[in-house]
């Protein structure tokens, strides 16, 4: 059987068979998506110093940790909600 014929059948069935509750991000989900996004691009900027890559590399990681437990954080309350 060739992968379309494989896919076919979920190809047909509907695109969102069962909605729950959507993630809604908070402003301060937003503020850490972007502190996170500019320091990805500092620490991706060729034209920085090592120094200020590794310093922008730390910077990305805290960031991008922080928006992991925030939205864990959303996610567990949701389920809370609707179990």
């Amino acid at each position: 059987m060739r992968d379309f014929q494989r896919c076919q059948p979920a190809a047909t069935g509907p695109a969102c068979p069962e909605k729950g509750p959507a993630l809604q991000l908070t402003l301060h989900h937003l503020e850490l998506i972007r502190a996170a996004q500019q320091a990805l691009h500092r620490a991706t900027d060729q034209t920085s110093s090592t120094a200020e890559r590794g310093a922008a590399l730390t910077d990305w990681q805290t960031a991008a940790e922080r928006l992991a437990v925030a939205l864990i954080a959303r996610l567990e309350s949701i389920e809370e909600t609707y179990p």
